[in-house]
Protein backbone atom coordinates (compact mmCIF):
# COMPACT_ATOMS: atom_id res chain seq x y z
CA UNK A 1 0.00 0.00 0.00
CA UNK A 2 1.25 3.59 -1.06
CA UNK A 3 1.76 5.58 2.07
CA UNK A 4 1.46 9.33 1.41
CA UNK A 5 3.02 12.13 3.70
CA UNK A 6 2.91 15.43 3.15
CA UNK A 7 5.92 16.88 4.68
CA UNK A 8 5.47 19.95 7.32
CA UNK A 9 1.43 19.09 7.61
CA UNK A 10 -0.29 18.24 10.71
CA UNK A 11 -3.45 17.05 10.24
CA UNK A 12 -4.89 17.91 13.24
CA UNK A 13 -6.87 21.31 14.21
CA UNK A 14 -6.37 24.82 13.15
CA UNK A 15 -6.27 27.84 14.42
CA UNK A 16 -7.41 31.12 12.62
CA UNK A 17 -9.26 34.86 12.81
CA UNK A 18 -12.63 34.76 14.17
CA UNK A 19 -14.97 32.25 12.11
CA UNK A 20 -17.75 29.50 12.87
CA UNK A 21 -16.69 27.72 16.70
CA UNK A 22 -14.80 31.03 17.13
CA UNK A 23 -14.84 32.45 21.18
CA UNK A 24 -15.40 30.68 24.14
CA UNK A 25 -16.99 27.71 24.78
CA UNK A 26 -17.09 25.01 27.79
CA UNK A 27 -16.95 21.28 27.61
CA UNK A 28 -18.27 19.10 31.58
CA UNK A 29 -19.19 15.69 32.23
CA UNK A 30 -17.84 13.15 34.22
CA UNK A 31 -15.65 10.10 34.16
CA UNK A 32 -15.99 7.33 35.88
CA UNK A 33 -13.09 4.97 36.81
CA UNK A 34 -10.10 7.51 36.14
CA UNK A 35 -6.27 7.02 36.60
CA UNK A 36 -5.45 10.73 37.43
CA UNK A 37 -7.65 13.29 38.89
CA UNK A 38 -6.17 16.00 36.61
CA UNK A 39 -7.89 16.58 33.24
CA UNK A 40 -6.76 18.71 30.71
CA UNK A 41 -8.18 20.19 27.68
CA UNK A 42 -5.72 20.18 24.49
CA UNK A 43 -5.82 21.95 20.95
CA UNK A 44 -4.44 20.10 18.31
CA UNK A 45 -3.34 23.25 16.88
CA UNK A 46 -2.35 23.25 12.93
CA UNK A 47 1.43 23.02 12.17
CA UNK A 48 2.14 21.43 15.80
CA UNK A 49 3.91 18.27 16.62
CA UNK A 50 2.11 18.25 20.12
CA UNK A 51 -1.55 19.01 21.40
CA UNK A 52 -1.30 22.77 23.55
CA UNK A 53 -2.96 22.10 26.81
CA UNK A 54 -5.46 25.27 26.65
CA UNK A 55 -7.14 24.80 30.51
CA UNK A 56 -7.37 22.10 33.05
CA UNK A 57 -9.09 20.77 36.55
CA UNK A 58 -9.27 18.48 39.23
CA UNK A 59 -12.26 15.99 38.93
CA UNK A 60 -14.77 16.62 41.66
CA UNK A 61 -15.16 13.16 44.41
CA UNK A 62 -18.41 12.34 41.86
CA UNK A 63 -16.16 12.74 38.63
CA UNK A 64 -17.65 15.65 37.43
CA UNK A 65 -15.63 18.03 35.66
CA UNK A 66 -15.57 21.55 34.01
CA UNK A 67 -13.47 22.46 31.62
CA UNK A 68 -13.41 26.11 29.38
CA UNK A 69 -11.79 27.54 26.24
CA UNK A 70 -11.74 30.42 23.86
CA UNK A 71 -11.22 29.33 19.90
CA UNK A 72 -10.91 31.01 16.77
CA UNK A 73 -12.46 28.83 15.15
CA UNK A 74 -14.03 25.45 14.72
CA UNK A 75 -11.52 22.78 15.29
CA UNK A 76 -10.23 19.93 17.16
CA UNK A 77 -9.78 19.15 20.95
CA UNK A 78 -8.82 16.88 23.49
CA UNK A 79 -10.19 15.88 26.96
CA UNK A 80 -7.12 14.21 28.67
CA UNK A 81 -7.16 12.55 31.02
CA UNK A 82 -3.47 12.98 32.42
CA UNK A 83 -1.08 10.26 31.61
CA UNK A 84 -4.30 8.12 30.53
CA UNK A 85 -6.34 7.85 27.43
CA UNK A 86 -7.93 11.09 25.47
CA UNK A 87 -11.33 11.70 23.59
CA UNK A 88 -11.70 13.69 20.68
CA UNK A 89 -14.23 15.92 19.94
CA UNK A 90 -15.15 19.29 18.34
CA UNK A 91 -16.23 22.87 18.95
CA UNK A 92 -18.99 23.60 17.09
CA UNK A 93 -21.44 24.55 20.17
CA UNK A 94 -20.84 26.85 23.17
CA UNK A 95 -21.56 23.92 25.37
CA UNK A 96 -20.92 20.53 25.27
CA UNK A 97 -20.98 17.57 27.38
CA UNK A 98 -18.98 14.57 27.62
CA UNK A 99 -19.52 11.55 29.72
CA UNK A 100 -16.48 9.01 29.40
CA UNK A 101 -15.87 5.43 31.42
CA UNK A 102 -11.76 4.96 31.13
CA UNK A 103 -12.37 1.15 31.58
CA UNK A 104 -14.55 1.86 27.97
CA UNK A 105 -13.29 5.05 26.93
CA UNK A 106 -13.72 4.50 23.12
CA UNK A 107 -17.48 4.73 23.90
CA UNK A 108 -17.74 7.79 25.39
CA UNK A 109 -20.90 10.17 25.08
CA UNK A 110 -21.48 13.53 24.35
CA UNK A 111 -24.65 16.12 23.65
CA UNK A 112 -24.54 19.58 22.50
CA UNK A 113 -21.96 18.68 19.82
CA UNK A 114 -23.56 17.53 16.27
CA UNK A 115 -20.16 17.03 14.76
CA UNK A 116 -18.60 15.09 17.58
CA UNK A 117 -21.61 12.48 16.83
CA UNK A 118 -20.56 12.62 13.30
CA UNK A 119 -16.65 11.81 14.35
CA UNK A 120 -17.84 8.74 16.26
CA UNK A 121 -19.87 7.23 13.37
CA UNK A 122 -16.86 8.32 10.92
CA UNK A 123 -14.50 6.67 13.32
CA UNK A 124 -16.45 3.34 13.68
CA UNK A 125 -16.95 2.87 10.05
CA UNK A 126 -13.50 3.64 8.90
CA UNK A 127 -12.07 1.56 11.52
CA UNK A 128 -14.37 -1.34 10.03
CA UNK A 129 -13.07 -0.41 6.88
CA UNK A 130 -9.41 -0.06 7.35
CA UNK A 131 -9.54 -2.88 9.52
CA UNK A 132 -10.60 -4.98 6.40
CA UNK A 133 -8.10 -3.27 4.22
CA UNK A 134 -5.25 -4.55 6.16
CA UNK A 135 -6.69 -7.76 6.34
CA UNK A 136 -6.70 -8.49 2.83
CA UNK A 137 -2.92 -6.38 2.44
CA UNK A 138 -1.50 -9.48 4.78
CA UNK A 139 -3.34 -12.40 3.18
CA UNK A 140 -1.89 -11.13 -0.19
CA UNK A 141 1.65 -10.45 1.39
CA UNK A 142 1.22 -13.83 2.78
CA UNK A 143 0.36 -15.65 -0.24
CA UNK A 144 2.75 -14.22 -2.21
CA UNK A 145 5.72 -15.53 0.35
CA UNK A 146 4.79 -19.42 0.40
CA UNK A 147 4.31 -18.90 -3.40
CA UNK A 148 1.11 -19.55 -3.73
CA UNK A 149 -0.48 -20.84 -7.33
CA UNK A 150 -1.14 -17.51 -9.51
CA UNK A 151 -4.83 -18.03 -9.59
CA UNK A 152 -5.18 -17.81 -5.35
CA UNK A 153 -2.36 -14.63 -6.18
CA UNK A 154 -4.89 -13.22 -8.52
CA UNK A 155 -7.84 -13.38 -6.48
CA UNK A 156 -5.85 -11.87 -3.56
CA UNK A 157 -5.15 -8.96 -5.49
CA UNK A 158 -8.72 -8.40 -6.47
CA UNK A 159 -9.40 -8.53 -3.11
CA UNK A 160 -7.03 -6.13 -1.67
CA UNK A 161 -7.90 -3.73 -4.20
CA UNK A 162 -11.55 -3.89 -3.74
CA UNK A 163 -10.84 -3.09 -0.22
CA UNK A 164 -8.82 -0.05 -1.14
CA UNK A 165 -11.69 1.15 -3.42
CA UNK A 166 -14.06 0.81 -0.84
CA UNK A 167 -12.36 2.97 2.08
CA UNK A 168 -11.49 5.46 -0.26
CA UNK A 169 -15.05 5.57 -1.63
CA UNK A 170 -16.28 6.12 1.59
CA UNK A 171 -13.49 8.75 2.72
CA UNK A 172 -14.54 11.01 0.01
CA UNK A 173 -18.47 10.01 0.42
CA UNK A 174 -17.82 11.35 4.22
CA UNK A 175 -16.41 14.13 2.84
CA UNK A 176 -19.17 15.21 0.82
CA UNK A 177 -21.77 14.76 3.58
CA UNK A 178 -19.58 16.37 6.13
CA UNK A 179 -21.48 20.00 7.44
CA UNK A 180 -18.08 20.46 9.79
CA UNK A 181 -14.52 21.69 8.42
CA UNK A 182 -12.86 20.41 11.66
CA UNK A 183 -14.36 17.14 10.61
CA UNK A 184 -13.49 17.65 6.94
CA UNK A 185 -10.28 18.63 8.32
CA UNK A 186 -9.98 15.31 9.75
CA UNK A 187 -11.12 13.33 7.08
CA UNK A 188 -8.47 14.38 4.83
CA UNK A 189 -5.59 13.38 7.57
CA UNK A 190 -7.33 9.57 7.00
CA UNK A 191 -7.24 9.84 3.20
CA UNK A 192 -3.10 10.66 2.60
CA UNK A 193 -3.25 7.16 4.37
CA UNK A 194 -4.90 5.46 1.44
CA UNK A 195 -5.14 7.86 -1.46
CA UNK A 196 -2.84 8.85 -4.06
CA UNK A 197 -1.79 12.37 -3.74
CA UNK A 198 -4.25 13.96 -6.64
CA UNK A 199 -7.18 12.60 -4.61
CA UNK A 200 -6.48 14.00 -1.50
CA UNK A 201 -5.79 17.13 -3.22
CA UNK A 202 -9.05 16.97 -4.66
CA UNK A 203 -10.83 16.23 -1.43
CA UNK A 204 -8.85 19.46 0.10
CA UNK A 205 -10.00 21.29 -2.77
CA UNK A 206 -13.66 20.80 -2.34
CA UNK A 207 -12.99 21.24 1.59
CA UNK A 208 -12.04 24.68 1.27
CA UNK A 209 -14.16 25.74 -1.53
CA UNK A 210 -16.94 24.57 0.89
CA UNK A 211 -16.04 26.06 4.03
CA UNK A 212 -14.45 29.05 2.33
CA UNK A 213 -14.29 31.17 5.51
CA UNK A 214 -11.86 27.94 7.43
CA UNK A 215 -8.38 29.14 7.38
CA UNK A 216 -7.26 25.73 8.51
CA UNK A 217 -8.81 23.58 5.71
CA UNK A 218 -7.35 26.76 3.62
CA UNK A 219 -4.12 26.42 4.67
CA UNK A 220 -4.42 22.95 4.55
CA UNK A 221 -5.12 23.09 0.90
CA UNK A 222 -2.16 25.66 0.35
CA UNK A 223 -0.12 22.64 1.94
CA UNK A 224 -1.08 20.26 -0.45
CA UNK A 225 -0.81 22.03 -3.26
CA UNK A 226 2.81 23.18 -2.79
CA UNK A 227 3.82 19.85 -1.71
CA UNK A 228 2.40 17.96 -4.68
CA UNK A 229 3.74 21.07 -7.48
CA UNK A 230 7.45 20.38 -5.64
CA UNK A 231 7.47 17.03 -6.25
CA UNK A 232 9.36 16.56 -9.92
CA UNK A 233 7.01 15.45 -13.05
CA UNK A 234 8.33 12.33 -14.90
CA UNK A 235 10.50 14.27 -17.48
CA UNK A 236 8.44 11.89 -20.59
CA UNK A 237 5.45 12.53 -19.65
CA UNK A 238 3.07 13.73 -22.63
CA UNK A 239 5.60 13.28 -25.23
CA UNK A 240 6.16 10.26 -27.57
CA UNK A 241 7.63 7.45 -26.13
CA UNK A 242 11.14 6.32 -27.55
CA UNK A 243 11.51 3.35 -29.56
CA UNK A 244 12.35 -0.20 -27.68
CA UNK A 245 13.48 -2.90 -30.43
CA UNK A 246 14.45 -6.00 -28.61
CA UNK A 247 14.37 -9.71 -28.68
CA UNK A 248 12.01 -11.38 -26.76
CA UNK A 249 12.21 -14.42 -24.99
CA UNK A 250 12.86 -16.61 -27.94
CA UNK A 251 15.28 -14.48 -29.62
CA UNK A 252 13.07 -12.63 -32.21
CA UNK A 253 13.26 -8.81 -32.29
CA UNK A 254 9.80 -7.35 -30.85
CA UNK A 255 9.49 -3.58 -31.35
CA UNK A 256 7.16 -1.22 -28.92
CA UNK A 257 6.03 0.33 -32.33
CA UNK A 258 4.26 -2.99 -33.02
CA UNK A 259 1.50 -2.39 -30.46
CA UNK A 260 0.59 1.59 -31.79
CA UNK A 261 -2.62 1.77 -32.48
CA UNK A 262 -3.52 0.27 -28.37
CA UNK A 263 -2.99 1.72 -25.17
CA UNK A 264 0.31 0.13 -23.75
CA UNK A 265 1.40 -0.12 -20.20
CA UNK A 266 5.26 -0.54 -20.51
CA UNK A 267 6.36 -2.52 -17.78
CA UNK A 268 9.72 -2.76 -16.83
CA UNK A 269 10.69 -5.08 -14.37
CA UNK A 270 13.17 -8.19 -13.27
CA UNK A 271 12.87 -11.60 -11.95
CA UNK A 272 15.49 -10.86 -9.32
CA UNK A 273 13.15 -7.97 -8.21
CA UNK A 274 11.30 -8.77 -5.72
CA UNK A 275 8.87 -5.91 -5.28
CA UNK A 276 8.65 -6.25 -9.19
CA UNK A 277 7.31 -10.19 -8.22
CA UNK A 278 5.09 -8.46 -5.73
CA UNK A 279 3.11 -6.01 -7.71
CA UNK A 280 3.01 -8.38 -10.87
CA UNK A 281 -0.31 -9.72 -9.49
CA UNK A 282 -1.38 -6.55 -10.00
CA UNK A 283 -0.29 -6.26 -13.71
CA UNK A 284 -2.04 -9.62 -14.72
CA UNK A 285 -5.29 -8.69 -12.72
CA UNK A 286 -5.20 -5.70 -15.05
CA UNK A 287 -4.28 -7.04 -17.85
CA UNK A 288 -6.97 -9.83 -17.42
CA UNK A 289 -9.89 -6.81 -17.22
CA UNK A 290 -9.15 -4.51 -19.83
CA UNK A 291 -7.05 -6.78 -22.09
CA UNK A 292 -10.36 -6.91 -24.22
CA UNK A 293 -10.39 -3.13 -24.44
CA UNK A 294 -7.98 -2.07 -26.59
CA UNK A 295 -5.39 -2.58 -23.90
CA UNK A 296 -1.94 -4.65 -23.54
CA UNK A 297 1.32 -4.97 -21.56
CA UNK A 298 4.98 -5.14 -23.22
CA UNK A 299 7.13 -6.43 -20.56
CA UNK A 300 10.82 -4.57 -20.45
CA UNK A 301 12.97 -6.63 -18.53
CA UNK A 302 16.47 -6.04 -16.65
CA UNK A 303 17.75 -8.98 -16.15
CA UNK A 304 20.58 -10.41 -17.32
CA UNK A 305 19.99 -14.33 -16.68
CA UNK A 306 17.89 -15.33 -19.71
CA UNK A 307 16.63 -18.49 -17.69
CA UNK A 308 15.80 -16.94 -14.98
CA UNK A 309 13.89 -14.13 -16.84
CA UNK A 310 11.59 -16.60 -18.82
CA UNK A 311 11.17 -18.82 -15.68
CA UNK A 312 10.16 -15.99 -13.46
CA UNK A 313 7.50 -14.97 -16.49
CA UNK A 314 6.16 -18.56 -16.55
CA UNK A 315 5.95 -18.51 -12.67
CA UNK A 316 3.67 -15.28 -12.47
CA UNK A 317 1.46 -16.07 -15.25
CA UNK A 318 2.75 -12.89 -17.69
CA UNK A 319 0.72 -13.71 -21.23
CA UNK A 320 1.85 -10.76 -22.57
CA UNK A 321 4.89 -10.05 -24.78
CA UNK A 322 7.94 -9.13 -23.33
CA UNK A 323 11.58 -8.29 -24.41
CA UNK A 324 15.04 -7.88 -23.21
CA UNK A 325 18.76 -7.12 -23.83
CA UNK A 326 20.05 -9.24 -20.78
CA UNK A 327 22.20 -5.60 -19.62
CA UNK A 328 20.60 -5.35 -16.39
CA UNK A 329 21.29 -1.50 -15.44
CA UNK A 330 23.62 -1.41 -18.36
CA UNK A 331 20.58 -1.65 -20.56
CA UNK A 332 19.93 1.97 -22.91
CA UNK A 333 16.57 1.81 -21.64
CA UNK A 334 17.23 2.43 -18.14
CA UNK A 335 18.64 6.19 -19.38
CA UNK A 336 16.17 6.60 -22.13
CA UNK A 337 13.44 6.18 -19.73
CA UNK A 338 14.77 7.99 -16.89
CA UNK A 339 14.24 4.80 -15.39
CA UNK A 340 15.66 5.19 -11.20
CA UNK A 341 14.09 2.41 -9.98
CA UNK A 342 12.09 -0.82 -10.64
CA UNK A 343 9.03 -1.71 -10.64
CA UNK A 344 7.79 1.50 -13.09
CA UNK A 345 5.96 1.88 -15.88
CA UNK A 346 4.87 3.89 -17.89
CA UNK A 347 1.21 4.06 -19.93
CA UNK A 348 1.09 5.16 -23.54
CA UNK A 349 -1.79 6.08 -25.39
CA UNK A 350 -2.62 4.94 -29.19
CA UNK A 351 -0.61 7.62 -30.78
CA UNK A 352 2.07 6.42 -28.90
CA UNK A 353 2.32 9.09 -26.39
CA UNK A 354 3.11 8.38 -22.73
CA UNK A 355 0.03 9.92 -20.41
CA UNK A 356 1.00 8.55 -17.20
CA UNK A 357 3.80 6.55 -15.43
CA UNK A 358 4.52 5.05 -12.31
CA UNK A 359 0.92 3.38 -12.01
CA UNK A 360 0.99 0.93 -9.37
CA UNK A 361 -1.46 -1.22 -6.85
CA UNK A 362 -4.89 0.43 -7.10
CA UNK A 363 -3.54 3.34 -8.90
CA UNK A 364 -3.07 1.62 -12.27
CA UNK A 365 -6.68 0.18 -12.49
CA UNK A 366 -7.63 3.67 -11.62
CA UNK A 367 -6.04 5.26 -14.36
CA UNK A 368 -7.01 2.09 -16.83
CA UNK A 369 -10.42 2.73 -16.15
CA UNK A 370 -10.36 6.45 -16.34
CA UNK A 371 -9.03 5.64 -20.20
CA UNK A 372 -10.63 2.68 -21.16
CA UNK A 373 -14.11 3.76 -20.57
Amino acid sequence: MKKILFIGIAITAITSCSQKGSGSFSVDGTILHPSSKKILLEELSFGAAQPTVVDSTTLQPNGSFKLNAIAKEEGLYLLAIENGPTVLFINDAKSITINVDEEHYKDYTTKGSAATEQLQQFLENYSTRYNALIKAFTNADSLQKIKATDSVLTVASLQKNNELKKINEFVSSSITKSKSPALSYFIIGKAIRTMQPDEVQKLATTSAETFKDHQGLAQLKKGIDEQIASDPKYALLNKPAPELNFTDTTGKYFALSNLKGKYVLVDFWASWCKPCREENPNVVAAYKKYNTKNFTVLGVSLDNDKAAWVNAINQDSLTWNHISDLKQWESPIVPMYHIEGIPFNVLIDPNGKIIASGLRESALDKKLGEVLK
